[in-house]
């Protein structure tokens, strides 16, 4: 499941999404500032907090990600240490969610986070599967240069 947290500082609101792109059936108000939106089911889709700032620390806010915040691909490369081919990739496994604007991607911040806390940490196999690994077997077995 992911989960996405996004700070408005304009409304002082803070928004947690357990069931992004769900849609809502009823929103409820849990105590006064918090409102939760529950799908058909009865399953929370967001949570809602207002005046966030008089809950949560305003230093702790604004490490959130803000409501609008998008990164493009080369910004995205920078800030994971991928390569902008590699995030292209995934976006287009559906595995990275982005929004093609014109000929840009861009990434949600959140999404981007995700993504790279979601990530296997082992990467790339090396030995004999890899592609300079391919190309040592290539020249043993037959004698020659690839």
């Amino acid at each position: 499941m992911t989960i996405r947290m996004r700070y408005d500082v304009t409304v002082d609101a803070l928004a947690i999404e357990f069931q992004p792109g769900s849609r809502v059936s009823r929103t409820i108000t849990s105590e006064p500032g918090i409102q939760i939106d529950l799908d058909a089911d009865g399953k929370i889709v967001t949570m809602e907090l207002l005046d966030a700032s008089t809950r949560v620390s305003r230093q702790q806010l604004e490490t959130l990600p803000g409501m609008s915040e998008y990164l493009t691909l080369t910004e995205a490369a920078e800030e994971s240490g991928l390569a902008p081919a590699t995030l292209r990739v995934q976006i287009n496994r559906g595995r990275l969610a982005a929004v093609k604007r014109g000929r840009d991607w861009l990434v949600d911040a959140t999404a981007l986070f995700n993504y790279l806390e979601s990530r296997d940490s082992r990467g790339r196999r090396s030995g004999p599967y890899s592609t300079a690994g391919r190309k040592q077997a290539t020249r043993k077995h037959t004698g020659t240069a690839v």
